[in-house]
């Protein structure tokens, strides 16, 4: 059996790309597809396991080499070029996907294909719509805007299987493309953490990790904790990181790192009271991760943390994405503090380990693709 893989784009090793990295040690693939491929070694080598295979790219999105995201309102053109490319010059057998945007559209012949949708797709065309075209540029982009979206739900007809890769975005395909799907949660590298050695009540700081970009709301967290008088350490570079420290200018409180190395994240989290998460993530692999480390959660009530933090257990929510609300949430965690116990939090997120994923992908695979 012929087998192959195909990633929207190869750019930075990030959520997605350690998804590749699980399906890459669990298959054996004989070609790996993209529309781009711009990504540094290094990053390829982690992505692959160690190893640098041969991408087979678009033609048309060479030419962009790392502008090819500007050539979006081209992309079911790319994409019939793409699919025209490599007919007849390659039989595979499965095909999986990889996809956020593009790859669900994917079609060599008429191979067996199963897509792992990685977040809700062709977000800039759907929910982030506003964000990514504000104001005048919103209404000049209504005709593209349409005809992409009919573009997107045509693509996610293709595939004969689709898995999400959390209830959130299960939902949300169903919504949106009509279809049911199998949920699989990503792997997270439960292993590469460990336990936290300090008691949660010694605990003297609360701690956020993130890329800083308007979306993920980093703006009420710190707002929220200057009000509160309790100290923040902000770890993470981005745009808006100008803004923020302007917003937290004298205030010795709020503390940012700056881009930090994998070792270091985790000795802030590990010592840290809890970790808080103001963002909406179709999974939130960062939750996760300080749950690995037996440090609780506090996050907005929206998106796939609803599926990996236990309230009351291993976290806690905050119901609005507001300045009061994180407030009230971070007083009613203070006031339960008794109730976390860190070894029970790491317990919980033993269930997204890449072990986890691994074996429900056997499965899946064994029941729709090896019967």
């Amino acid at each position: 059996m012929k087998i192959a893989i195909i990633h929207d784009w190869l750019d930075k090793y990030g959520g997605a790309e350690r998804v590749v990295t699980s399906f890459d040690k669990i298959i054996s693939f004989d070609y790996y597809f993209a529309y781009a491929d711009v990504m540094n070694d290094s990053d390829k080598l982690k992505m692959f396991n160690g190893k640098n295979p041969t991408i087979i790219k678009s033609d048309l999105m060479k030419i962009l080499g790392t502008y090819f995201r500007f050539a979006f309102p081209l992309f079911p053109f790319i994409t019939k070029c793409f699919n025209s490319q490599v007919r007849n010059k390659y039989s595979v057998d499965l095909l999986i996907s990889s996809s956020w945007c593009l790859s669900k559209g994917f079609r060599i012949n008429s191979e067996f294909h199963i897509c792992y949708i990685q977040a809700r797709n062709f977000k800039y065309i759907w929910d982030e719509y506003k964000n990514y075209f504000p104001g005048i540029l919103g209404y000049i982009f209504i005709p593209f805007r349409k005809y992409l979206q009919n573009f997107d739900i045509k693509m996610s007809k293709n595939p004969d299987h689709i898995i999400a890769n959390s209830k959130f975005v299960q939902k949300w395909i169903k919504e949106h493309y009509k279809l049911d799907s199998t949920v699989i949660y990503p792997p997270v590298s439960v292993e590469d953490f460990s336990l936290r050695k300090t008691k949660i009540s010694d605990s003297e700081y609360y701690v956020t990790v993130g890329r800083l970009v308007k979306y993920k709301r980093f703006d009420l967290l710190i707002d929220a904790f200057i009000k509160l008088n309790k100290k923040l350490i902000v770890i993470g570079d981005g745009a808006e990181r100008t803004n923020l420290e302007k917003k937290a200018k004298n205030n010795d409180n709020i503390i940012f790192t700056g881009f930090l190395s994998s070792n270091e994240i985790s000795s802030y989290i590990s010592n840290a009271r809890a970790f808080v998460f103001s963002s909406i993530e179709d999974f939130g692999i960062a939750p996760v991760e300080a749950q690995s480390c037996g440090t609780p959660v506090i996050a907005y009530a929206k998106g796939g943390v609803l599926e990996t933090v236990v309230e009351n257990k291993t976290g806690v929510f905050f119901k609005s994405q507001d300045v009061n609300a994180i407030q009230d949430a971070v007083k009613h965690f203070e006031n339960i503090l008794s109730n976390f116990d860190s070894v029970l939090i790491r317990e919980n997120a033993q269930n997204f380990s890449e072990e986890a994923f691994a074996e429900n992908l056997r499965v899946f695979l064994k029941k729709n693709v090896y019967k």
